[in-house]
């Protein structure tokens, strides 16, 4: 007799988290994209102006040789841009958690933090 076969249903709050961290993973690599695509433009604006001078010498051309992946990474920055809008989108907003902040009285001697400041400096009250 053969096993049922498994299944998974998530919750409402899983789903969220789900959408939560795949946001986060593609901002990271959008982040990585742009970085190299801002290394690439840089590295062509520089080819562009010591080309001015130096003519088509082999590092120049060395600088330009990755504008092939420029377009590449342009299509990447754009999918990766319509994903992260669209889980924008789609993930509820979450209400904002307050919690009251610690008493900082407890444990500390009633007064002590204001005659401090007033006391000058040097001269020690037991």
């Amino acid at each position: 007799m053969p096993l049922p076969p498994l299944t998974v249903a998530l919750s409402d709050w899983q789903k969220i988290e789900v959408m939560k961290r795949f946001r986060l993973k593609y901002g990271d690599e959008l982040t990585k994209v742009e970085s190299e695509m801002q290394e690439i433009l840089t590295n062509m604006a520089e080819a562009d102006f010591l080309g001015q001078y130096l003519g088509e010498q082999p590092e120049v051309v060395e600088l330009k040789k990755r504008k092939a992946d420029l377009e590449q990474l342009e299509r990447r920055r754009q999918l990766l841009g319509q994903i992260i809008e669209r889980l924008e989108k789609y993930t509820p907003p979450q209400q904002a958690i307050t919690v009251a902040p610690p008493n900082p009285g407890k444990g500390a001697p009633a007064g002590s933090g204001a005659a401090r400041q007033q006391q000058p400096p040097g001269i020690k009250r037991y």
